[in-house]
């Protein structure tokens, strides 16, 4: 695993498509959403967002290759965590990336469900070359003050 920390508060990411890696990337979030000043909630929101976008990369864009890398962007925006997930796979076009229909009880298939669920803003970006980039977005709801 990789971790560059560039100016303006952003942490790139680089991690092999094995999700043996996943706890490392789960903690590092953890860590930065903690540091936002994000609520255990809406912690535990992004860090589900980006472990079930990882998760997704591995089994379909990857096709369960454990050899090929994700890359994580946070970026810390004092009022939001702005998250970008790229891979280098399968493209598939945003239309046809959508969650199981809920009343359809088995396991899996419900992590795109959970991403739009969890975070405030998502999108597809597959204008890269190569792969495809989920760009997510939570803002950072500051507690009320009463007077």
């Amino acid at each position: 695993m990789i971790i560059q920390r560039k100016p303006e508060d952003t942490i790139t990411i680089v991690v092999p498509s094995n999700p043996k890696y996943l706890r490392a990337v789960r903690s590092l979030v953890d860590e930065v959403t903690y540091e936002m000043g994000f609520s255990v909630k809406s912690r535990s929101e992004v860090i589900q967002a980006i472990d079930e976008a990882c998760t997704n990369i591995i089994k379909h864009s990857y096709d369960g290759n454990f050899k090929k890398k994700i890359i994580i962007t946070l970026q810390d925006h004092n009022n939001r965590l702005e998250v970008m997930v790229k891979d280098f796979g399968k493209k598939v076009h945003p239309a046809r990336i959508r969650h199981r229909e809920l009343y359809d009880i088995k396991p899996g298939g419900l992590g795109v469900y959970l991403i739009k669920q969890y975070m405030d803003v998502v999108w597809y970006d597959i204008s890269p070359r190569v792969g495809t980039e989920l760009k997510m977005v939570k803002y950072l709801k500051k507690p009320k003050r009463h007077h």
